[in-house]
């Protein structure tokens, strides 16, 4: 059986240009957890490692119902973070089969506002707020997930991303990160998204 530091892989739950997402047991609690792994260093360029390194740091200062729990990370080839798994079905997978119906919708948007509030109570703007990156638990309950574009408020200077660079998803990113200018994201900015983000709710489309 296939391990990560101390994690039996059990399946591949997603994959993408930086790296997998396994479904793993913790042996010494018998625990599932998912796995989120970047490329060995040998594929990974060093700005995707820096960036995944940020979203487990911005993930560790966070604690809120509605917001994925960060368990444990390490090192194997690459960083790779250790996550609550979350059983049920990503919003944007949900909105394939049609808008939610009002009451969704409307327990949706008081659970998101309140993880984004929490987490620019943090000091911290998340800038890719879409459906992909909420999560539906079994219960109905939201959980929002996927902090690599996550940014610290006040460190606009120094960072990975270079004006010019566009980071966001069309349809519901904001005006200035269309515009390339990463100088001008704020809060507004994630409140723009989690506008689009129950408009998709509510209408199925961005």
């Amino acid at each position: 059986m296939a391990s990560i530091g101390p994690y039996h892989l059990e399946e591949t739950l997603g994959s993408g240009g930086m790296g997998v997402v396994y479904r793993a047991v913790d042996p010494r609690d018998g625990r599932e957890v998912a796995i989120k792994t970047l490329l060995s260093d040998r594929r990974a360029s060093e700005a995707s490692r820096q960036r995944t390194r940020r979203e487990l740091e911005a993930l560790r200062r966070l604690d809120h119902p509605h917001v994925l729990r960060v368990l444990d990370a390490g090192e194997a080839d690459g960083p790779y973070m250790v996550l609550e798994l979350v059983r049920g079905e990503s919003l944007a997978d949900r909105l394939r089969r049609g808008p939610l119906p009002l009451d969704a919708a409307l327990r949706l948007a008081r659970e998101q506002a309140s993880a984004l509030e929490h987490v620019h109570a943090a000091g911290l703007l998340h800038r890719d707020l879409k459906p992909a990156n909420v999560l539906l638990r079994e219960d109905g309950s939201s959980c929002l997930t996927d902090f690599g574009l996550t940014l610290e408020v006040e460190a606009t200077r120094s960072r990975l991303t270079k004006t010019g660079q566009l980071l966001g998803t069309p349809g519901f990113w904001a005006p200035e990160q269309a515009q390339g200018d990463p100088h001008a994201c704020s809060p507004a900015t994630d409140v723009y998204g989690f506008g689009a983000l129950l408009y998709a709710a509510l209408t199925g489309r961005p």
